[in-house]
């Protein structure tokens, strides 16, 4: 289910007097407006999201009573995305994983009329590294440095012991789940010569206790020759040498330009990039403007054929980068919904 599936699941469903049936709830808060001053108040209630299940922070809604009243100023619209996220992270650590959009809703007022109300929307993601902790103390909402903060029902309040409890035991036996897998990689390796390359820092960990630095575009000329398998997923096959690779792979960061005839060297069209790619049109250009394609001569040229007109070619790197995209995004339908999102959002900018 999409955001905008849930959120109207949520908003369509009133009483005879057209008030919410939805209360607040351990996943849901609402706000009658946006201000950027309370920032450190949105904080606070997305750190409980995050260290319990996720949840939205949804604005234009009265709580007593519940009323859809919409935003009536563009407070929200103009919400900058990385200046929040830079407050949260001055805030919390680790990082605080979020969204937002709008979205409009027809609301009953009286039996006979209808009006369009704009709800702005926060989700916060649930936490991959909990708990989430106060790194810096703010006296307007009475944070301390090294408090927990989770959701409880229809109020963010400091974690009680037996959700910190929770979180510590869950994120143990994580930890003994990848040690399993690793040890299990390490059996049907037939080796104990196993040595660790995290991308990111730029370190070779070997089993003799010794670390070695290395060029990031040497390890990358390597891995353009070799199998590899991305961090947290293990080959099964046996009989072929696979690389465990941690970190942020960008392949694509030392493939040299293209150079020569562009109708050879970019010979597709995004019409035919999603005859390719069995996808419409329309979600290629949510993808090539996702990944930020366009304006990288690796994958993208722009061809002037007169005067008023442009055309965009792709390479032959973009359609093979976008098929593993696509592959990995049929897994995933809710993270490519959020691309589209992105996408039509990006566009109403224009």
């Amino acid at each position: 289910m999409t955001h905008e599936e849930y959120l109207f699941s949520i908003l369509s469903s009133l009483t005879d007097s057209f008030t919410l049936k939805s209360r607040e709830s351990n996943v849901v808060e609402f706000k009658e407006s946006y201000n950027k001053n309370n920032i450190p108040k949105y904080a606070k209630t997305m750190a409980g999201f995050a260290n319990n299940r996720g949840g939205y922070i949804l604005f234009g809604i009265s709580d007593a009573p519940r009323i859809v009243k919409g935003l009536n100023n563009f407070n929200f619209d103009n919400l900058n995305q990385e200046r929040f996220t830079d407050s949260l992270n001055s805030l919390f650590e680790p990082e605080i994983v979020w969204d937002s959009g709008i979205i409009d809703i027809n609301v009953p007022i009286n039996e006979n009329q209808a009006e369009t109300k704009r709800v702005g929307w926060i989700y916060t993601y649930e936490s991959d590294n909990k708990p989430i902790i106060a790194i810096k103390t703010n006296e307007s909402e009475k944070i301390s440095s090294g408090d927990i903060y989770y959701r409880y029902r229809a109020r963010t309040q400091k974690i009680k012991y037996t959700e910190l409890s929770k979180i510590i035991e869950n994120r143990l036996v994580k930890e003994r789940e990848h040690i399993i897998k690793l040890l299990e990689i390490i059996r049907k390796s037939d080796t104990a010569n196993l040595g660790i390359i995290n991308y990111s820092s730029g370190h070779l960990t070997t089993p003799y206790g010794v670390d070695v630095s290395f060029d990031r575009k040497l390890i990358t000329q390597v891995l353009k020759k070799a199998k590899y398998i991305k961090e947290g997923s293990f080959n099964e096959i046996d009989g072929i040498p696979v690389l465990k690779v941690t970190g942020n792979i960008d392949l694509a960061e030392e493939i040299p330009v293209p150079e020569g005839n562009p109708d050879e060297t970019h010979p597709f069209i995004q019409k035919q990039l999603a005859e390719q790619l069995g996808i419409s049109s329309q979600d290629v250009y949510a993808l090539v403007h996702h990944y930020k394609m366009k304006g990288n001569k690796k994958f993208h040229l722009e061809i002037t054929t007169s005067k008023a007109s442009k055309t965009h070619k792709f390479s032959n790197y973009a359609l093979a980068f976008l098929r593993e995209k696509v592959r990995e995004l049929n897994s995933d339908p809710k993270e490519f919904d959020e691309i589209r999102i992105e996408y039509r959002k990006s566009k109403k900018k224009v």
